[in-house]
């Protein structure tokens, strides 16, 4: 029987002592639980000291400088205007004309016996209506809406980029940049029109006078010792 005791006592003690680590686990997971919730928001506004919000982020950035010539540039200015070929024509050569007017002989002739070709033939085409060659139908609409006649503005103005007058028409030359090239070609063709129309006077644009430094037109103004 005193054996019996002994071990049912024993049997009591294991039971109590098997249900107290079942506490202690409960109080273990309910301490780790704050834990990992207090270390996620310390987590949290640490990091929002030290990292810049979202929207910080998005409206930050370095500082570029941009030249002052870039600045009026993206403000609109248009681009310098080219200059006028006009002036350059009473002292431009014909056989230079004749060379330039090589870029030109894959679509056109000026040879009044030869017809027309990818494009209408340019005999008498100094002062001559435009799209007005019966021979050439293939004239598109928005060169036909150009209207009136070939004149020397228009002809150094179509020259030098066949776009400006006819935003939509089939001419695929990138036209000729430089303004004695485009004077050449303009005398060229005034060769081989009968009783081309006068040449407008127009003066030759000058290179703008840079004005003096302030330095010097205060000495300028300054009495004499």
């Amino acid at each position: 029987m005193h054996i019996a005791n002994s071990a049912n006592s024993n049997v009591h003690i294991r039971i109590g002592t098997h249900g107290m680590p079942n506490k202690m686990t409960l109080y273990a997971v309910i301490a780790a639980f704050w834990l990992a919730f207090l270390a996620i928001l310390g987590v949290n506004l640490i990091g929002g000291f030290i990292m810049p919000h979202e929207e910080e982020v998005a409206t930050t950035g370095y500082p570029v400088e941009v030249p002052e010539e870039e600045v009026a540039m993206t403000a609109g200015d248009e681009p310098e205007a080219r200059p006028s070929a006009i002036p350059l024509i009473a002292a431009a050569s014909v056989d230079d004309g004749a060379k330039g007017f090589r870029k030109c002989q894959s679509c056109h002739q000026v040879d009044p016996a030869a017809g027309s070709g990818t494009g209408p033939n340019l005999h008498n085409v100094v002062g001559r209506e435009v799209a007005s060659v019966g021979s050439f139908a293939a004239y598109s609409d928005s060169l036909r809406e150009i209207g009136g006649s070939w004149t020397y503005e228009k002809l150094d103005d179509y020259l030098e980029n066949p776009k400006h007058l006819a935003p939509k028409g089939t001419m695929s030359f990138i036209g000729l940049k430089k303004a004695p090239e485009r004077a050449a070609v303009i005398k060229f063709l005034m060769a081989n029109t009968e009783n081309p129309p006068p040449v407008p006077e127009i003066a030759a644009e000058e290179p703008a006078m840079e004005e003096p430094a302030m330095e010097d037109e205060a000495a300028a103004e300054a009495p004499a010792e």
